[in-house]
């Protein structure tokens, strides 16, 4: 299922880390209260966590080895998770992944259905983009830049360079407030402050 996936993006061979599959899944359904998909737990079983396609993508780890971002668990128990989404057990999404821009790759389940959605913070749009497994590996993934726009990417790799480990290219003035998809309005920033900037950017513009 994972060869498409892997032409487009490849294992980046300094960071990319072993994952005890099962202890990750039995963490997830513990903290979060939902079963993980059978197709992320072969992923983790065969590739484990780190950036893969040259820092295009990352996929969280386990936290068992020196990671350059948070772990799974740690990620989503981000206390602003619950200023965007309900919790996984709600219908919430878990997200296992995201993209160097920092939109976040994850899955939710609507009874026993199993959709993937990339939720883009600096617009706060969200997209189902694959109802299975297989269609994300096998057609969505398996286009290099089916989640991020590659003028855009291109534009911002040559100003800014490869993506530091543990940041985004983030705006430093946002879409939500008029800020343009242009290279010169990027610039690499923490995890962390990217998502409150970008929380409170919308919350101030949809307060009552």
């Amino acid at each position: 299922m994972f060869e498409l996936f892997l032409q487009a993006f490849a294992a980046d061979a300094d960071d990319n880390h072993h994952i005890d599959a099962s202890l990750l899944t039995k963490l997830v359904e513990r903290e979060f209260g939902v079963c993980v998909p059978s197709e992320i737990k072969e992923f983790w079983t065969k590739f484990g966590s780190g950036y893969f396609g040259n820092r295009m993508l990352y996929f969280f780890g386990d936290g068992a080895a020196s990671e350059s971002r948070d772990s799974l668990i740690e990620w989503n128990q981000k206390n602003f998770w619950p200023q965007v989404y309900p919790a996984p057990k709600d219908g919430g999404p878990v997200f296992f992944a995201e993209t160097c821009f920092g939109d976040q790759l994850g899955f939710r389940w609507e009874g026993d259905n199993c959709l993937y959605i990339l939720f883009c913070v600096d617009t706060f749009d969200a997209f189902v983009i694959a109802k299975s497994g297989t269609e994300l590996f096998d057609q969505v993934l398996a286009d290099r830049y089916s989640l991020v726009e590659g003028d855009r990417y291109d534009a911002v790799l040559n100003k800014l360079g490869p993506l530091q480990k543990g940041m985004h290219y983030a705006p430093f003035v946002s879409p939500m407030v008029g800020g343009t998809g242009d290279a010169e309005n990027f610039c690499l920033e923490s995890p962390n402050a990217h998502f409150r900037t970008a929380i409170a950017t919308y919350q101030a513009l949809h307060a009552k």
